[in-house]
Parts: structure tokens; sequence; C-alpha cells
């Protein structure tokens, strides 16, 4: 479920004199107004159809066997496009069984795109993390797994075999992964 950062401030006491306190500690510029209201309202307050306060961002996991080619270039490149699109996005990458897979060219030409797989350490999948995540995305044949069988199945070139297919399938699985993310992000907190 995700949860909403005025989420606090709903619980806080109705009680009006300590809500008009809590105001007076707000300035009074009009960038503030939408938090006043929240305040005020005692819930997530809505100012013009639009709901105050962010939701938190759609939590992403991808797993492949390995754990660091995949998956990990995947988790790289939607932070990088994300970023460069405006999409608040929380992205982590496991491993089926991980074991280190990058051959030296491959490790070459990600370099040469700006990638680095290798920036957080590679992680075996364990329950909790298909648990915490909003979306969960299998790369060959990890969808098999029985713990990934509601996951999203990616059938993908090899990284390592075909670079330049890889990555053009990977950039239109993204697309798609990125407009959903957008359309999350435009609906009111909680809302599937």
């Amino acid at each position: 479920m995700k949860r909403c950062p005025g989420e606090a401030l709903a619980q806080a006491p109705r009680n009006a004199a300590v809500r008009r306190t809590a105001l007076n500690r707000i300035s009074r510029t009009p960038r503030d107004f939408d938090r006043r209201a929240l305040i005020v309202g005692g819930s997530l307050a809505f100012t013009f159809g639009r709901a105050t306060a962010a939701c938190a961002p759609t939590r992403v996991l991808f797993v492949c066997p390995a754990g660091t080619v995949k998956s990990a270039i995947a988790r790289e490149t939607l932070r990088r496009r994300a970023v460069a699109e405006g999409v608040a996005v929380s992205v982590a990458s496991r491993g089926v069984h991980p074991e280190d897979h990058v051959t030296p060219t491959l490790a070459a030409n990600l370099r040469r795109d700006g990638l680095n797989p290798a920036s957080e350490p590679v992680r075996a999948l364990e329950e909790r993390d298909i648990s915490q995540a909003d979306i969960v995305i299998a790369f060959d044949e990890a969808a098999d797994a029985p713990s990934l069988r509601a996951a999203r199945a990616w059938k993908t070139p090899s990284w390592n075999g075909d670079y330049a297919a890889a990555k053009a399938d990977l950039d239109d699985h993204l697309t798609g992964l990125l407009a959903e993310l957008k359309l999350r992000a435009a609906k009111p907190c909680g809302t599937p």
C-alpha cells in the first residue's frame, strides 16, 4: 500500500486550538497554502482537484538468474531514464543464484554507455524483496522460480552475446514501464 507524507498530519488531534497553533507555525506564503489546507482539514486535502501530498514512489524489483547482468543493467537504466523523465521510482535488483556473468567485452560496452551494474553489490532474492515491491519483473528463466510465478516475465537477448539487440529490447520494455509509472503517479495515493 502506498503511503503519503501527509498521513502523519492526518493523524494529528482534531482539536481546533491545536490546529490553529500548527497553522500559525507555517509561513503565510502562497506556496504554503496546500500545507495549511492539509493541517486545517485534518486529513488529506485536495486543492483544485490535485492531491497536496505526493505518494511514495512505486517500488520496482528486477530479478535475473545471476543478478549481475540483466537485472542490474535494467536497474541502472531505469534509474537514469526515470530521473531524465521526472518519474519517482525506487528500483532494486536481485539474482536467483548470484554469480558474476559480466564479461570484459560487456563491461567495456557498459562503461562506454555510462552504466555501472556493479554500483550496488549483487544480492540473492528473498521473499521479503518480492513482498515489498509494487512491480516485480523477472528476466528469462528467473520467471520459472516458484516465488516469481506472479512476476512479469521479460524475455530478452543476451547482453554478452548481442549487446545492441539487448539494449534495444530493454529500451522498449522500459519505455512501456515508464509510461505505466507516470500513470500510477497521476492517481491518488492508495489507488491500484
